[in-house]
């Protein structure tokens, strides 16, 4: 598969970068538009947030991949609240909201997205009338080749 062996040579250029921001980058770095940079981010994060919403009103397959964006940036919002927060109070009140509010947001987001990712593929073989052999999401086909094949 194309798509795949694109993504395994962007992991391996990936991984040879990641080796060189090791040895390469500083501890302490001064940014410009670090207010910028935040700002962004967490709107980016509140439009998934509030796109998931919807979605999840309206009924809408939408908030499948949707809570998936929305639980990686409040996990990544999360590791760079905690990794960037300066020594004290500011530290502890990055952890407190990691721990208490950005994870365990995170780990509902995926428990549904995974819940209705095997309900829609349930949903589909009932439809077919065909018998699912298997619930795991790791040894279920991606039936979308098999449908471009036809």
């Amino acid at each position: 598969m194309p798509g795949s062996l694109l993504l395994l040579t962007a992991s391996l250029i990936l991984s040879g970068w990641i080796l060189y921001l090791v040895i390469a980058l500083p501890t302490s770095y001064r940014a410009s538009h670090w207010d910028l940079a935040w700002v962004g981010f967490d709107i980016g994060m509140l439009a998934t947030l509030l796109t998931t919403s919807w979605a999840l009103w309206k009924k809408r397959q939408v908030a499948i991949p949707g809570a998936m964006v929305s639980a990686t940036l409040l996990i990544v919002d999360s590791w760079f609240d905690v990794v960037t927060s300066n020594v004290g109070n500011d530290f502890k009140i990055a952890l407190a909201t990691a721990v208490l509010v950005e994870l365990p947001a995170a780990v509902l987001l995926f428990r549904f997205s995974r819940r209705a990712v095997r309900r829609s593929i349930q949903n589909a073989h009932d439809r077919a009338g065909k018998t699912m052999i298997t619930a795991s999401l790791w040894k279920t086909p991606l039936t979308i080749f098999e449908m471009e094949d036809e």
